[in-house]
């Protein structure tokens, strides 16, 4: 690991570790929650980076993840969420301040956290948050949704993989190439849910989104991310030279260095933790 800049050895396909980590540390624990259909993976640059200043790091995998495409088809956005409790409450467990960090999909699970948590969730950071997908995506997955029972029998395929502007990431990138029709559906139903709840949202966020995401439209999503979005302490960056995996992708280390400091804002000093 190279915590102040890119590896000069990426890992080969064969070397991607996609399972759930955690990695020691103190004074502050971070969450960190995948997109949909990716895999811990996604998040374990950043979480190398955050525990190289050591601080303290859960890397959940969200149910139905890092499995087979019909493990993925039978889960719904309560399991999702439920996984995000579950790291959440092993975090809790230390008795430090707790940020969430979440990319796509995982940005709107932390923003659930940080609307039902409160003060138990110090600060939120939404990368590539997918409130809002292409407008013909869509369209075209709410009429999918209309199929009911139907539309759990179908699997669309993604031959292009993940939204990543970097060619050697991409190629090593554990991408599914199989999605179940439900889980876009499923997303859009989780988004519905979580929108409205923004306003009630008032930790210090952080938001980072890429100008060329082709997953997640960045004007739409961040846009109403900070209009609605009640903190009164939030930032939004934009990346100029990555797409939607925003983690691994071109501009990763800039990304890692903006929730360094973002997090390290609320470290606490062990000496000045209350003992009563």
């Amino acid at each position: 690991m190279n915590p102040t800049g890119s590896d000069p050895h990426p890992p080969s396909l064969s070397q991607v570790e996609t399972g759930d980590f955690f990695f020691a540390g103190q004074g502050v624990s971070v969450l960190l929650i995948h997109g949909l259909t990716g895999t811990p993976y996604e998040m374990r640059y950043l979480g190398e980076r955050l525990a190289a200043r050591g601080l303290r790091v859960r890397g959940i995998k969200v149910a139905g993840h890092a499995g087979e495409p019909w493990e993925l088809g039978l889960t719904s956005y309560d399991n999702w969420y439920e996984s995000a409790v579950r790291g959440f409450e092993e975090l809790r467990a230390y008795g430090d301040p707790i940020v969430v960090v979440g990319l796509s999909m995982g940005a709107l699970l932390a923003a659930r956290l940080a609307a039902d948590q409160r003060d138990s969730v110090a600060g939120l950071v939404m990368l590539s948050p997918s409130f809002f997908l292409p407008t013909s995506t869509m369209i075209a997955v709410k009429i999918a949704a209309l199929l009911g029972s139907l539309a759990e029998k179908v699997y669309l395929y993604n031959p292009a993989g993940s939204d990543i502007h970097d060619a050697a990431a991409r190629e090593i990138h554990p991408s599914a190439r199989l999605m179940p029709l439900m889980a876009p559906i499923r997303l859009l139903e989780l988004s519905a849910i979580v929108k409205p709840r923004l306003a009630q949202i008032t930790q210090p966020a952080l938001v980072i989104h890429a100008i060329h995401d082709h997953t997640c439209p960045i004007r739409k999503n961040v846009d109403f991310v900070m209009k609605h979005l009640g903190s009164t302490e939030k930032r939004a960056i934009e990346l100029e030279d990555s797409y939607h995996v925003i983690t691994v992708d071109s501009e990763k280390d800039r990304v890692a260095n903006e929730v360094i400091e973002f997090v390290l804002r609320f470290r606490v000093a062990p000496q000045k933790r209350a003992t009563g």
